[in-house]
């Protein structure tokens, strides 16, 4: 079925009409025309109907064809135009062009009879303006779609050029690394989220495998899943999951380095505190067996030497012999006691208590030790601490075992920050600094192993015990160091939720004394 074209001429010339009516009709084409003399009935009639086409002359009898095409469009009408110019006037048709003109035809017989072929180019060329108006639209959308979906990505897409400068970057990667898109675009991966190259030689082999993984992307191949650490822009070290791929241009040549990295450094201490809760877990389960097998025997050797000390003929070298054993024994009998405690604490005694008065305590109760080795102690008590539900007698010795060993760490003397706040999730927290020679990096995972210690004295069972009575209150523990710029040591405790929470019967209510 051939489709009527609806036709509307704004001309006052009535020859002219005839001879574009007599052009259209030879044709053979379906076409219905309406004629209007002036500016106003054209408005008129195109703000009522629809045309497939509209015939406007540049002069009407009410105004000027150009004054009335700019009406039209004020009123966003949306028609193809043919423009009628005065025979020979190029700069009519220019301007009309720019108000968005298809096409214009002169005022003459021969452009009448030509005028259905304008009609038809006209139409195309509209449908096609149309149709390239839509596709554009889809293509913005799907573009703004696109971008919003890299944009809003929890995590950090980057894109890098061949050089390795980087010329994307989203707010995962802004949430991430801590660095603006401002901070980041035009500057090197390896600038921003690696520490200086002269650091060391961790730091240099990080540097290293950056280069290889980006020469690796550039010849073609997808990593996937890369774990490698990371600075952010404070200083913090996190572990990353990486898949970078090539980035390709339309002719199919690698221009670039597409990266998307998601922040594992969460999930990696849970498995870290998983492993060493079953560790410590088996630990303990050996540790019980050996201590009672040395406890009994030892009772009987320290019987034998006592009964050895008493006696009044014994010259005075078997005497010192026999002193020296006994306090051997002593210092064996405290192991044991430590190891039996670690692997079998009493049961606790949980009460809603306040965290600070806690802490005061603990500090008053190390007042003499920190005088006489010259530290200086600030105390930043946070107000508006949750109350906790703890057995506050394991809590106390917890904080005493942190608290020795930064005494210890600071020889010299130095500085000791105790500062208590509330966390975002609304827990409790104490932390405790101090300005001692730091925890090797080599060390700082093991500092929670039993029997680990540097210290010529102590049993290495401290902060094992210290971390086995926090879990028991479903609490954390976690260090942080710098070698050469002391070590920080945090305790969160979970806000009391009632006064009948349960906890783990088995934590222990023991005073606990063992030094890393």
């Amino acid at each position: 079925m051939i489709k009527t074209m609806r036709i509307l001429l704004a001309e006052q010339d009535k020859d002219f009409i005839g001879l574009l009516e007599s052009s259209l009709n030879e044709t053979g084409g379906c076409y219905l025309i309406e004629a209007v003399p002036s500016g106003e009935e054209c408005l008129q009639k195109l703000e009522s109907g629809q045309y497939d086409i509209l015939l406007l002359d540049h002069i009407l009898a009410d105004g000027e064809g150009l004054a009335w095409l700019k009406e039209i469009n004020r009123r966003n009408i949306r028609v193809p135009t043919v423009f009628v110019t005065a025979k020979g006037d190029v700069r009519m048709s220019v301007e009309a062009m720019g108000e968005g003109v298809f096409d214009y035809i002169n005022r003459s017989a021969e452009c009448a009879k030509a005028f259905p072929f304008v009609v038809n180019r006209v139409v195309q060329g509209y449908n096609l303006m149309i149709e390239k108006v839509r596709l554009n639209r889809e293509l913005i959308e799907t573009r703004n779609f696109l971008e919003s979906v890299l944009e809003n990505a929890g995590d950090a897409i980057t894109v890098a050029d061949d050089s390795g400068r980087i010329i994307y970057w989203n707010r995962g990667a802004e949430r991430i690394y801590g660095w603006s898109k401002e901070e980041s675009l035009g500057r090197g991966i390896a600038d921003l989220l690696l520490p200086a190259a002269e650091a060391g030689p961790v730091e240099e082999k990080l540097c290293r495998d950056l280069n290889d993984l980006n020469e690796r992307v550039l010849k073609g191949e997808v990593v996937v899943n890369a774990e490698a650490p990371r600075i952010t822009k404070d200083g913090r070290e996190i572990i990353t999951q990486m898949t970078a791929s090539p980035l390709t241009n339309a002719a199919g040549e690698i221009i670039g380095i597409t990266r998307i990295c998601k922040d594992l450094t969460q999930i990696k201490r849970a498995e870290e505190k998983l492993v060493l809760a079953e560790r410590l877990s088996s630990m303990g389960e050996l540790i019980a067996g050996v201590a009672h097998e040395i406890r009994n025997p030892l009772a009987g050797i320290k019987i034998n030497a006592q009964i050895l000390a008493r006696k009044k003929d014994l010259p005075e070298l078997e005497k010192k012999i026999v002193a020296s054993t006994l306090e051997g024994i002593g210092k064996i009998q405290k192991i044991v006691e430590d190891m039996l405690d670690y692997a079998r604490p009493k049961a606790a005694r949980y009460r809603n208590e306040e965290l600070n008065p806690l802490v005061e305590k603990s500090l008053d109760v190390l007042r003499s030790k920190l005088k006489k080795a010259n530290i200086v102690t600030r105390l930043d008590l946070g107000q508006g601490l949750p109350p906790v539900r703890i057995d506050a007698h394991q809590i106390q010795q917890v904080l005493i075992n942190i608290l020795i060993n930064a005494i210890q760490a600071m020889e010299d003397g130095g500085f000791l920050t105790v500062r208590t706040y509330a966390t975002k999730k609304g827990e409790a927290a104490v932390e405790i600094e101090d300005t001692g020679p730091g925890i090797p990096a080599a060390h700082l995972k093991r500092i929670f192993d039993p029997f680990f210690t540097t210290k010529s004295r102590g049993t290495g069972l401290g902060l094992s015990i210290s971390m086995k009575l926090l879990e028991n209150h479903r609490a954390a523990l976690e260090a942080a160091s710098e070698e050469g710029r002391g070590a920080r040591f945090t305790i969160r405790i979970p806000a009391a939720e009632s006064e009948g929470t349960a906890f783990p019967e088995e934590a222990g209510g023991r005073e606990l004394r063992g030094e890393k």
